[in-house]
């Protein structure tokens, strides 16, 4: 590992889509800066990718692509996982199979982790892309804690968490976004304080991160997220998953002082109670109650919790109430 230029490792893992795998890859090694390595794990039920793959390593004689077939699709976060174990990078970003990466990503990102201990973390705006590759908007429209003024924004990590997590909006983006070192990565990716992710993996590891660092936030775009009709849609189970889990992530930080409870915290209780209580009955009859444990165990903590705030004994008695219904 060089001193002056860190190795990143690229971790791309991916399932049945070569084609757009193959634009990723060519953005992987478009890269300007002079030191990665490309792991790439692959799900496919078929060897598409595969010959994909060997035509870069051997007729192209790219060596810098490490590739693993699963003997069987082992799913989406253990694929992920697998890349990353099998990364031997300081610094890791993902990139997911439909994904681009600008070819400056990694050298406009990584300089801010090489300069400044304390940042944990670096992102950026993306350009919002078709199956085309056209760009439809640039994502997100504004992020409370940046500067979209300026080139950059430094943000306290644990202030970046507080606004994801009394908004319930993963500000940092998706995995293709985040650059980061893998040793300030204290939990698998998905794990926010021991708790497992249903849905927001990325979110799970952002919060992991912030809770040990700093945010460096650029508001030029430096990676493309691709939008198309094979994309898993957001299903009522999905949904249910994602507000388990910023339920998990909203307790834990109480519970550990990341949140203080003060007035926005107060508010951020209250959303979560109309979420609960106008969606979760109609999504709990469409899933035929796949997900009722896992929501009556979270609104049973958020009942507790109300039941000695007195801003929020009506929430507490609507959560109860809640509970009965279901």
């Amino acid at each position: 590992m060089s001193a002056i230029t860190p190795l990143v490792s690229i971790l791309i893992p991916t399932y049945n889509r070569p084609h757009y795998l193959e634009q990723a890859l060519r953005s992987a090694l478009a890269q300007t800066y002079p030191n990665i390595e490309i792991i790439i794990s692959d799900n496919s039920d078929n060897d598409h990718t595969q010959h994909l793959v060997h035509h870069f390593q051997s007729e192209l004689g790219i060596s810098s692509i490490r590739y693993v077939k699963n003997k069987r699709n082992i799913g989406p976060v253990a694929n992920q996982l697998q890349c990353m174990r099998l990364a031997s990078g300081e610094y890791v970003n993902y990139l997911m199979d439909d994904d681009l990466f600008d070819p400056v990503k990694i050298e406009r990102m990584a300089v801010y982790l090489k300069r400044f201990p304390g940042v944990t973390l670096v992102s950026s705006r993306k350009s919002i892309i078709d199956r085309a590759n056209r760009v439809t908007q640039l994502s997100p429209d504004t992020v409370p804690f940046a500067n979209f003024n300026g080139y950059e924004t430094f943000v306290s990590g644990r202030a970046a968490m507080a606004t994801m997590l009394r908004d319930r909006i993963n500000y940092i983006g998706e995995p293709t976004t985040g650059l980061f070192r893998k040793a300030d990565l204290a939990e698998p990716f998905g794990v926010f304080y021991g708790r497992k992710a249903f849905n927001n993996v990325d979110v799970a590891t952002w919060l992991t991160l912030l809770s040990r660092g700093d945010l460096v936030y650029i508001t030029d775009p430096l990676s493309s997220f691709r939008r198309h009709s094979t994309q898993i849609s957001v299903s009522p189970l999905s949904q249910m998953g994602e507000i388990c889990d910023w339920v998990d992530h909203i307790l834990l930080a109480t519970h550990t002082g990341i949140l203080p409870q003060d007035e926005e915290w107060v508010r951020t209780i209250l959303a979560l109670k109309v979420v609960a209580v106008n969606q979760f009955p109609m999504w709990n009859a469409q899933t035929h109650r796949l997900f009722n444990h896992e929501f009556v165990s979270r609104i049973t903590q958020l009942a507790e919790i109300c039941a000695v705030n007195a801003n929020l004994h009506a929430a507490g008695q609507e959560f109860r109430e809640l509970l009965r219904r279901i």
